[in-house]
């Protein structure tokens, strides 16, 4: 999933519950896992097992120790489903050069154009495909849509994607660990960001332009007063936000962080 193609198999509830199934059990075999997360009685088809152990594996939560599948994340770490949320956020950069990464850093930065597409159109399919250097298919993309939604790049109706990564960054904010009341100056916000948010924000530092995801993130999270953002005109540096008429259209010299609401 992470690591080569994207599958619709290891969608994020079915590698959630897994990861749950074997912190839950002791000394337990991939084959008693499989069992207990594709139980025969009620299960018939196509086993997804594959899919979602390999997904949890690239993402670090379970590993197999001389036949044995054990967790590799504690319950204390992953108490319920927006705690995995917020573990998988973390280690998204590992994937840096893998079709995942590069294919959501490339739809957040279409902006408005994105708009013209469906998430499944062939000429999407060919301009991504050129973009990040391998072949994009549909059962890819259909298989990317299921996490994008989860980690929180945006909205996704039917398969046309709403770039707003609120969620997303958000949930990158609580990983920074940021002091409550503090004002950062905007271009060491953005370094930090981009210790777990790079795969929205990559390739905009030359050009200091957030795009359309980050914009509206930042936005709704300042209307929110879970963040403030503020204007100066003697700033040495200042990041622009994509523009808006319904917000906060100056540009940023510096973000206070309030704290975000659970």
């Amino acid at each position: 999933m992470f690591t080569g193609n994207m599958v619709t198999e290891a969608i994020p509830t079915r590698v959630y519950s897994l990861y749950k199934i074997v912190n839950s059990k002791k000394n337990i075999t991939r084959q008693e896992a499989q069992s207990m997360l594709e139980p025969e009685e009620i299960y018939q088809g196509t086993s997804y097992f594959s899919s979602v152990f390999k997904a949890a594996t690239e993402l670090k939560l379970i590993d197999t120790q001389e036949n044995i599948v054990v967790p590799l994340a504690s319950k204390e770490d992953i108490k319920d489903i927006d705690d995995f949320r917020r573990f998988a956020i973390s280690k998204i950069n590992l994937f840096e050069e893998e079709p995942f990464f590069k294919v959501s850093n490339v739809i957040v930065n279409m902006n408005e154009q994105i708009f013209k597409y469906t998430l499944t159109d062939n000429s999407l399919l060919n301009f991504l495909s050129q973009q990040i250097g391998s072949q994009i298919t549909a059962p890819m993309i259909r298989g990317w849509r299921f996490w994008a939604q989860f980690l929180g790049f945006g909205y996704i109706n039917g398969m046309s994607y709403l770039p707003n990564a609120y969620v997303f960054v958000k949930n990158v904010l609580e990983l920074l660990n940021l002091e409550k009341n503090k004002e950062y100056q905007i271009e060491d916000f953005m370094l930090m960001f981009d210790t777990y948010g790079k795969i929205i924000s990559g390739n905009l530092q030359q050009e200091r332009n957030m795009n359309i995801a980050l914009s509206s993130a930042l936005r709704e999270l300042h209307d929110n007063h879970e963040i403030e953002l503020r204007y100066r005109s003697d700033a040495e540096r200042r990041w622009v936000l994509y523009p808006s008429k319904e917000s906060f259209n100056d540009q940023v010299a510096s973000i206070i962080y309030r704290g975000v609401k659970k």
